[in-house]
């Protein structure tokens, strides 16, 4: 077989003043944000600044909303922005900060301007959410929702909040609720807090979202297997099913399966077989369960059955219907982790507490405004995309920008991988 060696030509580097940037599809995200009434919103809500110097409240925020929806989670990588006038052009902006100006700038809030800003991401929400739902309820029949929390680790002690987390790692806690794809609801606590903190204010934002007629779906862990939480979403009228993992909420319902026959159990297909358990925990009404059981792990069978347990409010549906729609959430896990993989949202920048809030609350009106331009302005068989095609093939597009007399064009790159995103989304702009 013939050995075929790369051989890259020789090349001599040299620089043009063409009006180029490797993020053309901030131009998407701030017609957008102009259409939404984002930026309005911003510089009238928002006012810390003291002084007319530099870039504004509005700019601030949304340098930093820009930079996160483009996949760069360090404020350091607003010093790229601020060198980069194609980019300052297609965003709006006169003035860009540097990482260190909007460090300082976010250590400012107060949990009043932090409730401020949560506030325009829940108004930007209520706007991209009717595109959600509809799709939602056209594609799978109801709306899933994500309940959740997640663990913010920090480097060393200076963090304002943090406290030591189960794992003994410093750390903070970050809840959310997703409504489909959606980042409806977040909001950073300080460590040490219940692993459920804040639900009732996060379902009470979203039950905002939706309509009364519509059919939800609620999905959650362990964490939220508890009296209030069912009693909250049946006073909805949502459906929900929650994972049952700890052993001394599975132990009852497993205690009924002793002496079950086995032509109780159903198979539901790859090795597995369901059963329905009806069970009432101390204070609460009756419940249904479906319990899974797992004869072989792999082609080996194993010595003793496995089981999973999962509560569910329905008893009218087929076990592996129900099955099917619990195990739905493994996708909306992967949607909870986009935001802060793919906008890399992890590390907390700051050290102050509300200054870390703010943060994250502009990474959800990031994703919220990527959203807005996935449903409505990029054909429909791109809506089955997570967040990293949006950031990598959309946001990161190549692009020059031409001005002739008082106007302005962007050329794309013919070679941009998605150019067939970018020809649809000028179409509906046009």
């Amino acid at each position: 077989m013939t050995t075929i060696i790369p051989q890259p030509p020789k090349i001599e580097i040299d620089f043009t003043d063409a009006a180029l940037t490797g993020t053309g599809g901030w131009s998407l995200l701030a017609q957008m944000a102009k259409r939404s009434g984002l930026l309005a919103a911003l510089g009238e809500s928002i006012l810390l600044k003291r002084r007319r110097r530099g870039a504004s409240d509005a700019e601030m925020l949304w340098s930093l909303i820009a930079s996160l929806a483009a996949g760069n989670g360090a404020l350091s990588d607003l010093d790229a922005l601020r060198a980069d006038p194609v980019g300052q052009a297609l965003l709006g902006l006169s003035d860009a900060p540097s990482g260190r100006r909007l460090g300082e700038y976010l250590c400012r809030f107060g949990g009043a301007e932090v409730a401020r800003l949560r506030a325009i991401a829940h108004q930007l929400a209520r706007q991209v959410a009717p595109a959600i739902v509809e799709h939602c309820v056209k594609t799978q029949g109801y709306v899933p929702v994500f309940v959740d929390g997640t663990a913010i680790e920090v480097d060393g002690r200076l963090f304002e909040h943090a406290r030591k987390g189960y794992n003994g790692e410093q750390q903070y806690w970050l809840h959310n609720v997703f409504l489909g794809g959606l980042w409806a609801s977040g909001l950073l606590h300080p460590g040490g807090v219940d692993v459920a903190c804040g639900w009732e204010d996060q379902l009470a934002d979203l039950a905002t979202l939706l309509p009364g007629d519509t059919p939800v779906w609620v999905r959650a862990d362990n964490a939220y297997y508890r009296g209030a939480f069912v009693g909250y979403c049946t006073a909805q009228g949502w459906d929900y099913s929650i994972s049952v993992t700890h052993d001394n909420n599975r132990r009852p319902v497993l205690k009924q399966l002793e002496g079950l026959p086995e032509k109780a159990w159903q198979d539901i297909g790859h090795g597995e077989s369901a059963t329905r358990v009806s069970h009432r925990p101390s204070g609460w009404q009756q419940q249904h369960y479906v319990v899974v059981r797992q004869l072989y792990d792999g082609p080996q069978r194993r010595l003793t059955p496995a089981y999973t347990v999962i509560l569910v409010s329905r008893d009218d549906l087929p076990v592996e219907e129900l099955v099917r729609r619990h195990r739905g959430k493994q996708g909306q896990e992967n949607a909870f982790k986009g935001p802060l993989i793919d906008m890399d949202l992890h590390h907390p920048p700051c050290r102050r507490f509300h200054a870390n809030q703010a943060f994250y609350a502009c990474g959800q009106i990031a994703q919220l405004l990527l959203l807005a331009v996935q449903y409505e302005w990029l054909p429909s068989q791109a809506r089955r995309h997570g967040l990293r095609p949006l950031i990598r093939y959309l946001m990161r597009s190549v692009a020059r920008l031409v001005k002739s007399g008082r106007r302005y064009r962007l050329d794309f790159a013919k070679n941009n991988f998605r150019l067939d995103w970018l020809l649809h989304a000028a179409f509906q702009l046009e």
